[in-house]
């Protein structure tokens, strides 16, 4: 083997090291993530507990955070806790309206926009009584605008808020109805009654139970 075949076939193994080299670093680079690549965006917030509170804070609304109840069902999406001080709310201040709740409702087929808001009960002086009457809620949007009223049932044990409270803060409670109606000839579609019933339960005296209804055809 010559002198100069020996230095040719050196220049020729270390161009194909240093190519391989650089094509091998070019497949690391590919698969390894860019330093400068722009990073995702953080996912926002989706637990509807969290908004709430949040939003709550937001609109300077104090409400009992341990309270909240979260349901969703047949189009309808209800996010819900009671007002903290409502506990110390007599059923006598009913005819001048008393706000009990903060909210997140998506109720379209109701005909309330997805909006967040304040619950404020009412019931006329004249049936404000120990027992069971019919009241109104109002649900008031950030602008004090009521976007609906809705019929409300009130049961009262006591007028006056008792001394001592029987347990420290407003509960609630929702729960789905529906009701199923079926046509009377095959060619009538049945109708489908669904209710969405949340209940405030107080230790000031008074529970208010709100019926939020719609109707639909398969």
């Amino acid at each position: 083997m010559t002198r100069k075949f020996v230095q040719a076939f050196s220049l020729v193994a270390a161009l194909l090291l240093t190519s391989s080299t650089a094509i091998a670093g070019e497949r690391l680079a590919a698969y390894l993530p860019r330093l400068d690549a722009p990073k995702a965006p953080a996912q926002a917030c989706t637990d509807p507990r969290a908004q709430l509170h949040e939003a709550a804070k937001q609109a300077g609304v104090d409400i009992n955070p341990q309270e909240t109840v979260v349901v969703s069902k047949d189009g309808m999406t209800f996010a819900g806790s009671s007002l903290a001080g409502f506990e110390h709310v007599p059923a006598t201040a009913l005819p001048d309206g008393a706000d009990f709740g903060f909210v997140y409702l998506d109720a379209p087929q109701a005909g309330i926009p997805a909006g967040h808001y304040k619950l404020r009960a009412r019931a006329a002086a004249e049936d404000i009584q120990v027992g069971e009457y019919r009241g109104e809620v109002d649900v008031i949007d950030a602008s004090g605008k009521a976007v609906a009223r809705l019929p409300a049932t009130m049961q009262t044990s006591s007028v006056e808020v008792p001394n001592p409270l029987p347990f420290a803060r407003t509960t609630v409670d929702a729960q789905f109805r529906q009701t199923n109606f079926i046509g009377g000839r095959h060619d009538h579609p049945s109708r489908y009654h669904h209710t969405l019933i949340l209940v405030f339960h107080c230790p000031n005296g008074t529970t208010i139970i709100i019926f939020i209804d719609y109707w639909d055809w398969y």
